[in-house]
């Protein structure tokens, strides 16, 4: 198990405890057996009530990894970057094609804005889930279900605003893109534990 997959695994707890769906004794079973080995073979474990890791006794080691939850299938984070990217580049072809068509030239803003965002998350992941730690005490107290229809609800709120504002055509397509990305990034990123590794890497 990695510091990222640790990580998401006790933000899924923390949310079944949140909404009511795992009573707080299984919760703080479950985040017990988060134990994770470092590049110089320390041991780091997930504090139940922080989400900060601390020392792990070597003598534990043993019976923790057998108890370690089981890897999940599916892809890896490189994985969802390149679908990520290659979406958006489809999509910002598609719109480069359609905003061509109209009197004005193409609305090269907005393109631009389709591949630099996806890309500059990806580049920009650590720093970015080094500020999404500071508020995920306020977000863990939120239902997921609440965020889920936050992120839904926010573009039309921040399209009727732009648009109450003056804004239209191209300009309002860019900044309401631009916007509801950012909004709808910040609701619903699950920022990964890479942040606490390197704090747990600067403790040792």
């Amino acid at each position: 198990m990695t510091f990222e997959e640790a990580g998401q695994h006790y933000a899924v707890l923390r949310q079944q405890r949140d909404a009511g769906q795992l009573p707080d004794a299984q919760f703080r079973a479950a985040v017990a057996q988060l134990v994770v080995a470092d590049s110089s073979g320390n041991y780091w474990q997930l504090d139940a009530d922080t989400a900060q890791w601390t020392p792990y006794g070597a003598q534990a080691v043993a019976p923790v990894q057998a108890a370690a939850p089981k890897q999940r299938r599916g892809f890896n984070q490189s994985t969802w970057d390149v679908i990520s990217v290659v979406g958006n580049a489809v999509l910002s072809a598609g719109w480069y094609l359609y905003s061509g068509m109209a009197e004005t030239r193409p609305d090269y803003w907005t393109c631009g804005a389709m591949l630099v965002l996806p890309i500059s998350f990806i580049v920009f992941r650590k720093p970015l889930d080094v500020f999404l730690r500071s508020i995920q005490p306020i977000r863990s107290k939120i239902p997921s279900m609440v965020l889920a229809g936050c992120c839904v609800a926010v573009p039309y709120l921040i399209s009727n605003y732009l648009y109450a504002g003056g804004l239209s055509q191209f300009p309002f397509m860019f900044c309401s893109y631009v916007l509801s990305t950012l909004a709808s990034f910040v609701l619903m990123r699950q920022p990964s534990s890479g942040a606490v590794r390197q704090q747990a890497e600067v403790a040792r």
